[in-house]
């Protein structure tokens, strides 16, 4: 395995909402469970889901066709770790993300928590996953019929994209990598199709648009240093991230997860 001394810069917080109780330095505070608006309220017994929805301006008068996701609890990324937080996420928080820093580190798909190869990945998910759950690396388009159905059957996903500013998916050719858990999805009543996410930077659920996501995750191309981490040497898989071993068209699935889904349901 080849060194890297470039990287992905880690993206920004998003905008945060300030209110006369929130000082300007804090970097993000989730809105609260209640969301005083008739937005989004379809969701008001799902305050993660209603939040989320509000925040990305999804659903914002009329429900969903269908919604259905697993209740998450979120981690905060500390370092480059977002694939090694979204992995600990995706477990319930064991191992944690610091147990599976030093699994990586060992297996030496790792320096610092970066992972660039969305097959070092698949294995340490395949290694710590509990049974009878199974994982499967998946090479091609994000947006198609096969992962779409494993959502619906109650699958779960690990996602290589690019982060813009408010961590949502965008196109930067892989300058932005990084690692996202989906955890459900949602179809609007204009068969939209959407899916319910979380990661390392945010205590929001997100929800994005799952062709925005395909295509954001079919452009990781190249790799880019961070400016956090200007002196940092960073690990690449052979043929870097747009090869075989790295992130371009690839994802994780899960099923069989030992959790129970919840149905959004409304009057």
């Amino acid at each position: 395995m080849s060194k890297i001394s470039t990287v992905a810069p880690p993206p920004p917080p998003p905008p945060m909402i300030v209110t006369p109780s929130t000082p300007a330095t804090t970097k993000e505070r989730p809105l609260a469970d209640s969301i005083t608006t008739d937005e989004c309220s379809w969701a008001c017994e799902y305050p993660e889901v209603q939040k989320g929805c509000y925040l990305s301006r999804v659903c914002q008068y009329t429900p969903p066709k269908h919604c259905q996701y697993y209740s998450v609890n979120s981690i905060v990324q500390v370092g480059p770790t977002c694939g090694l937080v979204a992995l600990s996420m995706l477990l319930g928080g064991s191992p944690t993300a610091d147990d599976l820093l030093k699994d990586a580190i060992d297996q030496e798909y790792t320096l610092n928590g970066e992972l660039f190869s969305a097959q070092y990945l698949f294995k340490l998910t395949r290694k710590h996953m509990p049974g009878p759950a199974a994982c499967q690396l998946h090479v091609g388009p994000l947006d198609c019929k096969k992962v779409k159905e494993l959502l619906k059957a109650g699958g779960c996903l690990l996602v290589p994209y690019d982060a813009d500013v408010n961590h949502a998916p965008c196109v930067k050719n892989g300058h932005r990598a990084h690692w996202a858990l989906i955890v459900g999805y949602l179809v609007d009543m204009q068969d939209r199709f959407y899916v319910l996410a979380r990661h390392g930077k945010s205590r929001n659920l997100a929800v994005w648009p799952m062709d925005t996501l395909s295509h954001s995750n079919e452009n990781l191309k190249e790799f880019a240093q961070p400016k956090g981490y200007p002196d940092n040497e960073f690990l690449l898989p052979p043929g870097g991230i747009s090869g075989s071993l790295g992130l371009n068209e690839r994802c994780i699935l899960v099923n069989g997860l030992p959790k129970q889904v919840i149905h959004v349901r409304w009057s």
